[in-house]
C-alpha cells in the first residue's frame, strides 16, 4: 500500500525539523514526504528545502491551511494520505499500526489516538473512542485532525473547504462531516501515535474566538448538524 504523509508548514521554522525527521523515520517504508511552505517568512521554507531530495517540496504563496493540505492531496501518489501538523511528532511505529489497521478493517478513515504535550504541561494520552458515528459527534468533536484518509474519498467530497481557512479554523471538523454525509467508514486506534504539542498561541484557541461564525458555515454546508451546533 502506497502512503503518503502532508505536512502542511506555515511559521514553524522552530518545530519543522522535528516534524519532518519522526516522518523520515517511520518503520514503514511505502510513503512519501509532502511538505506544502505556505508562504511562511521565518525560514520554514529553508529548513525544508535541506531535505530534498528526502522530500517533496511545494511552495505556494499564504492562502491557509485548507489550501495547502490541497495542494498536498493534488500531489501526492499514495493511496491513503495522513497529514502531520508542522509542530507535531509521529510516533515511529505511527503508519505501520495504521496501515494494520486499514488491512484489518478496510476503513476510508483511520484516526489514531494523541498524546499531548508541551512547554510547561504534564504528557497526557487523549484515547479516541472506537468507530465514532455522526451521533457521537453531537457533544463534540470525536476525531484528531491527524488521521490517514484514503485519497479517493478526499476527491470525492473537493478536499478541505478553504472557506474555513477564511473564517480561521476547524477544516478538519468539515472534513469529518464531509466525510460522514459521504457514508465513509471510520475508525480510530486506541493508541497514541502522534505527539500533539500544546501551545499557549495556536490556531486551534484563535478559532475558540469565532466558534459562532465556524458552526453556522458549517450548519450551512451540513444542515444535519444544527443540534451539535448547540452544544
Amino acid at each position: 500500500m502506497r502512503f503518503s504523509i502532508v505536512i502542511p508548514s506555515f511559521g514553524q521554522a522552530q518545530y519543522l525539523t522535528e516534524a519532518i525527521n519522526s516522518a523520515l523515520s517511520q518503520t514503514y517504508k511505502d510513503l512519501e514526504i509532502i511538505v506544502v511552505d505556505d508562504g511562511s517568512n521565518d525560514g520554514s521554507l529553508e529548513v525544508a528545502r535541506e531535505y530534498v531530495p528526502h522530500i517533496k517540496l511545494i511552495e505556494q504563496k499564504n492562502k491557509g491551511l485548507a489550501s495547502a493540505r490541497n495542494a498536498g492531496i493534488m500531489n501526492v501518489i499514495g493511496d491513503y494520505i495522513f497529514f502531520l501538523d508542522a509542530d507535531d511528532i509521529l510516533l515511529p511505529k505511527c503508519i505501520q499500526k495504521i496501515v494494520e489497521k486499514i488491512e484489518e478493517t478496510n476503513a476510508d478513515v483511520v484516526c489514531p489516538s494523541i498524546r499531548s504535550f508541551g512547554e510547561n504541561i504534564m504528557e497526557q494520552d487523549v484515547i479516541l473512542m472506537p468507530s465514532p458515528t455522526f451521533h457521537d459527534f453531537k457533544i463534540g468533536n470525536r476525531l484528531a485532525y491527524c488521521c490517514a484518509i484514503k485519497r479517493e474519498a478526499l476527491l470525492g467530497v473537493g478536499g478541505f473547504s478553504p472557506k474555513m481557512d477564511v473564517l480561521g479554523g476547524w477544516e478538519d471538523l468539515w472534513m469529518h462531516y464531509a466525510l460522514m454525509e459521504k457514508g465513509k467508514k471510520i475508525v480510530t486506534i486506541q493508541e497514541p501515535l502522534v505527539m500533539y504539542r500544546v501551545k499557549e498561541k495556536s490556531m486551534w484557541r484563535e478559532a475558540e474566538q469565532n466558534k459562532e461564525a465556524l458552526w453556522a458555515q458549517i450548519v450551512k454546508d451540513f444542515p444535519q448538524t444544527k443540534d451539535h451546533a448547540k452544544s
